[in-house]
């Protein structure tokens, strides 16, 4: 997160107010060892997300009440943590992360040398994303497990794509100021994978869905829905509406026929089209346009899964014809 900085500062009133203008108003008190208090924040804002650095230096307490418009998951990256959510108290550290469910009030004490990185997920979003998810109005906010074990298979894998993503933006090739087309379906990915993994009030209904499948003209209307639109930023989102059903759904459908996901679906597509294209132009054509038409926004992963599927590099693929 070096590549956006908001603040550096030994001074307690300001990285309170600081860190409030991203967050909400809250009270910071240092601990005994206060003269070693030094904040630093990076943040980097998408849509619907933000991506953040935090550290405070000594031992603080945080007291922010109720975060009322956003989650926030926090990742200690070093150090220790006591985070209460409500009822629920966590002693963070580098396998277990916490998330503040905006309804319940939070109190969190960061230990010395405590270092996160947090995500913050917008309510009204996320909110949408879950009923998405489940194919259903929700009439209450979803509330997780304030408690999140990241040596869980489902949530290291999700943390591993919070990591990306994290990089991505360093690169300059997502988030702030470089949001490419595909910001929408890195951001959905975050927050459907978190839904999906993190135990919450709507678990049931997540887990519920591996009960029910697209039927098989859903899944021939997201088919057609995919081919037609190769080249744009698809999410799973538009594919499951129209496909005219829930996220959770159009999943269990693909596992079942297709042995993949929607969008491991749509990556050997978007493959199969750029091997097409590839094979079908002139020897002096850019293999970026290729890979941008075929729907691929980042060059090196492109020539990565192309060379995984057909054996060579676009590269040398280009202006060949015939079978690969």
């Amino acid at each position: 997160m070096g590549a956006y900085p908001l603040f550096h500062t030994r001074d307690i009133d300001r990285a309170r107010q600081n860190v409030a203008r991203k967050f909400c108003s809250h009270d910071l008190t240092p601990g005994r060892h206060f003269r070693q208090f030094e904040a630093r924040h990076n943040h980097v804002s998408g849509t619907n997300l933000s991506l953040n650095y935090l550290s405070y230096g000594c031992e603080v307490a945080i007291n922010p009440g109720e975060l009322e418009r956003f989650y926030l998951i926090q990742l200690p990256l070093a150090g220790t943590a006591r985070v209460q959510n409500g009822r629920v108290e966590v002693a963070a550290d580098r396998a277990t992360a916490s998330v503040l469910n905006p309804t319940r009030e939070t109190r969190m004490t960061w230990h010395s040398g405590c270092r996160k990185l947090l995500l913050q997920i917008d309510r009204a979003a996320l909110h949408t994303m879950a009923e998405a998810l489940l194919g259903r109005r929700l009439s209450k906010a979803v509330v997780f497990d304030p408690k999140v074990d990241l040596t869980q298979p489902g949530l290291q894998r999700w943390a591993a794509a919070l990591r990306s993503a994290v990089s991505l933006a360093q690169n300059l090739g997502a988030f702030g100021g470089h949001k490419s087309a595909h910001q929408a379906r890195l951001e959905e990915e975050l927050m459907l994978g978190f839904l999906m993994h993190q135990p919450s009030n709507i678990q049931h209904g997540v887990r519920q869905g591996h009960a029910f499948g697209a039927a098989p003209f859903q899944l021939r209307r997201a088919l057609d829905y995919m081919r037609g639109n190769l080249g744009e930023p698809l999410t799973l989102a538009q594919i499951a509406a129209e496909a005219d059903c829930s996220l959770r759904s159009l999943q269990v459908g693909f596992r079942r026929h297709f042995h993949c996901t929607p969008m491991q679906y749509l990556t050997q597509e978007r493959l199969a089209h750029a091997h097409y294209l590839l094979q079908s132009q002139p020897t002096d054509q850019r293999v970026s346009t290729v890979a941008f038409d075929a729907g691929f926004s980042h060059l090196g992963r492109f020539s990565i899964a192309y060379r995984a599927a057909y054996g060579r590099s676009p590269r040398d693929t280009l202006g060949r014809g015939g079978p690969a």
